[in-house]
Parts: structure tokens; sequence; C-alpha cells
């Protein structure tokens, strides 16, 4: 067996730390890089759900036809409906959101910044981009409903019979 002169130990040592140091990088960085941006920190995201401790309201995640798959996001299309028909989409605990409380979800750093769809799209990813107008439970008179256009991130009202608008379902608490 040849000695091994100290010169030689030392390249070895160097050569290994900087191979572990490369792979904690790789491994770290891209976990950093998975986990994306923060959603806004009002909001407490568990699966499906999004609680605002702002309102106090969850709200899904996915609009109404699509479904939350860990890991994915919302997968599936939204539906439309017309306002009489989103009423009806209402389910156990979750109802459609009034015009006071949609509007809510309007992320006003976006909508300052015109970036399209003007919410949260950690918190509320996969909206389609044709699809941003949002029923509310709110009639506005016999001549339509309220809704709220991710769009532009404004409440209108109108359209009552002849608009098929998305529904996002909300609640009260966690």
């Amino acid at each position: 067996m040849l000695p091994i002169r100290e010169d030689q130990v030392v390249d070895y040592t160097c050569r290994v730390t900087s191979i572990i140091g490369l792979i904690l990088t790789l491994t770290v960085g891209s976990a950093f890089a998975q986990a994306g941006p923060a959603a806004n920190s009002r909001y407490v995201i568990k699966g499906d759900t999004v609680y605002d401790k702002q309102t106090n309201l969850s709200w899904q995640r996915c609009s109404v036809g699509q479904r939350w798959v860990e890991g994915t996001g919302c997968v599936g299309d939204a539906r439309t409906f017309d306002f009489r028909t989103a009423q009806q989409q209402a389910s156990g605990t979750w109802r459609l959101p009034t015009k006071d409380e949609l509007p809510t979800l309007v992320d006003l750093d976006r909508k300052a910044k015109q970036i399209k769809p003007m919410i949260d799209v950690v918190a509320f990813p996969d909206m389609a981009r044709e699809r941003l107008w949002y029923w509310t439970s709110t009639p506005a008179g016999e001549s339509g409903g309220w809704y709220v256009c991710f769009g532009d991130g404004d409440l209108f009202h109108g359209y009552y019979e002849t608009r098929s608008f998305a529904v996002r379902l909300v609640r009260r608490g966690q």
C-alpha cells in the first residue's frame, strides 16, 4: 500500500465537501422552487379550502366544476351558470357569496398592476382566463344579479337571465 500524502487528503476532502454542498443546494433549492410564492398572509390554506382571517370566511379553492388534487391544483373545467341556476349550486354549509363577500377576494396589488386574474393565484389557482366573471347570491332587482369580474376586479350587476358566469362557494368560519 502506498502512503497517502497530506495534500491528497485535503484535495479529496474538498471534493467530497463540494459534492455534498452541491447536492444540498440542489435539494434545498428545488424544494424552495417547488413551493413557489406564498399566498397572502391573510389566508390559511388547508387542502381544498382557504380561510380568510380578515373576513372569517372559508372559500373553496376551486370553482364549481373543478376539483382539488393535492400537488396539482384545480383540475377540470369551471362550469358556468345563469343567475338562477348558480343559486342552486350551494351544498351543505357551502353557499354563494354575497355582493359584499365576493369582492374581498380581489387582489388589490394585482389590480393596481393590471395583472389578470385579479385574485391571489396561489390561494385560488387555475382560473380560466375566459371565465373570470363570478356570480354572487345577491339579486339586483328584476334586472339581474351582482357579479365580480376578476379580469378587472370590479363588482357589477345585470344579466339576470342571459349570461353564464362561474361560481366559487363560501361558508362562515373555519
